[in-house]
């Protein structure tokens, strides 16, 4: 299986998705908001990309039969039913009704899954049944994080990981070099999920918007096994995943070995006068990026953990899976 992780909307703008599984990623917050809403007993959510095109799909209904939900920056659109807080998605607020879903960032990514093969919507709260979903589905694997306004998003990269994570431990998968990076990441953080709330850029700032409340159901790991999937433009909800066959039962290594937080190592001596790392004499003046002590970035002391990946000789890591292109045999 080979598996690709684009990191931003940017990465998975030339992407062809025809015969892929796509799993679409916004932690914080629409596809948890998602997740919550199929749980709670939808019957579906429709994602458009703006309040205009729900407000055109909701005239198509009868009164009470759908709700219009969203936001723009981080708050409800003026006019919705709800915003994009999935404590809001309750079952009495949403079972047996259609949503219609517009949100920054993460309807895009929902509406590029339903290009693919296979697509589903995946968040922390329900990261390993996606993945044994994924599995089951039998496809090469696309992982559309959605990003921060275009940027990378440290939340939806981690989410990407640990899934992939998953996938990569049950099957011989073929990695691309974003789907490495998002491993890493997803290792780095498995044990310590709640740190995200000081190392997100977005989750500080949803914070600081007063919604502590949605960062906190957010950033919980595998609390319900229900996986929404793409179905003809709607996301519905679909069956809780079961292991598929063979993978039951303790998990087979992978092709490659991802070596969790270690300490730093000491910093070799300086390098000689015209040392081949320098070629040349070492400059006077050097660039240092460093953050005070309990700097915002990290809400305490700066971190002496660092991310190590290491590579089985041979592992499939090191062959570089292509990410998904027009010929599929690539």
């Amino acid at each position: 299986m080979r598996v690709h992780v684009a990191l931003t909307p940017a990465d998975a703008s030339g992407l062809i998705l025809d015969g892929w599984t796509a799993i679409a990623v916004d932690v914080l917050r629409a596809t948890t908001t998602v997740v919550a809403a199929c749980a709670a007993g939808c019957v579906r959510i429709i994602p458009v990309t703006d309040s205009g095109a729900a407000r055109e799909r909701a005239a198509l209904f009868t009164a009470g039969e759908v709700l219009m939900a969203g936001e723009r920056g981080g708050e409800t659109i003026p006019g919705f039913h709800l915003g994009n807080s999935p404590l809001e998605f309750t079952p009495e607020r949403v079972r047996g009704r259609t949503i219609l879903l517009t949100t920054t960032n993460g309807t895009a990514a929902m509406l590029g899954a339903g290009s693919a093969g296979a697509g589903a919507v995946a968040a922390l709260t329900n990261v390993s049944a996606v993945a044994r979903w994924a599995l089951a589905q039998g496809r090469d694997l696309a992982v559309l994080c959605s990003g921060d306004d275009g940027s990378f998003s440290l939340e939806d990269a981690v989410c990407a990981g640990l899934l992939v994570s998953d996938v990569a431990s049950a099957c011989d998968a073929e990695l691309s070099d974003a789907a490495v990076a998002a491993v890493g990441l997803g290792r780095y953080y498995a044990t310590r999920i709640g740190d995200l709330r000081h190392a997100s850029r977005w989750a500080r700032r949803l914070a600081g918007k007063g919604h502590s409340a949605d960062v906190d159901a957010c950033l919980r790991r595998d609390v319900t096994d229900m996986v929404p999937v793409v179905e003809a433009g709607a996301i519905v909800p679909g069956p809780a995943a079961s292991a598929p066959p063979g993978t039951t039962g303790p998990r087979q290594k992978a092709s490659c070995d991802v070596i969790g937080a270690v300490r730093a190592p000491t910093p070799p001596a300086q390098a000689p006068e015209g040392s081949p790392r320098t070629a040349g004499p070492p400059p006077g003046d050097v660039l240092r990026l460093g953050f005070p002590e309990g700097s915002p970035r990290t809400a305490g002391p700066q971190p002496r953990d660092v991310l190590r990946l290491a590579v089985r000789p041979g592992g499939r890591f090191g062959r570089g899976a292509r990410p998904p292109s027009g010929d599929p045999s690539r």
